[in-house]
């Protein structure tokens, strides 16, 4: 279990590192928010230390993301009860799908060249969906 726990922590720390380089935040600026060091953010971002799950809402909420943004890419990969031992595959080395296009949107300067890329999403998104 303490292995388990140990690469969740890891997953999550992965993540929030994630999203606070994406919205150009330092460690210090998160720690604000909590009430700790940049040093006591860098063993949350490495999974030194666990998160709490009010400091998990706390980050979410400034983050302008959902705590459940802190679990994606967490996957079980077998099914089981609860006291099976589960397998988490931490996935913070490719950040997914949705983060990348996020990232990649943000990157793009003009207003024109930004909705023909939401135009392009939707087009494709529609074609996904089959007729009406």
């Amino acid at each position: 279990m303490r292995i388990e726990a140990e690469g969740i922590n890891r997953h999550i720390g992965a993540r929030l590192r994630l999203l606070r380089k994406k919205r150009g935040l330092s460690q210090a600026d998160l720690g604000t928010i909590l009430g700790v060091s940049f040093q006591q953010m860098g063993n949350y971002e490495k999974g030194r230390d666990r998160l709490s799950a009010a400091a998990l809402f706390l980050l979410a909420r400034f983050l302008e993301t959902s705590p459940a943004a802190f679990f994606e890419g967490l996957s079980r990969t077998d099914a089981g009860f609860a006291e099976d031992q589960a397998n988490y595959a931490p996935a913070a080395e490719l950040p997914p799908r949705p983060d990348r296009l996020d990232a990649a949107f943000g990157r793009i300067r003009s207003q024109r060249e930004r909705a023909l890329a939401v135009a392009i999403v939707e087009t494709i998104a529609r074609c996904d969906e089959g007729p009406p």
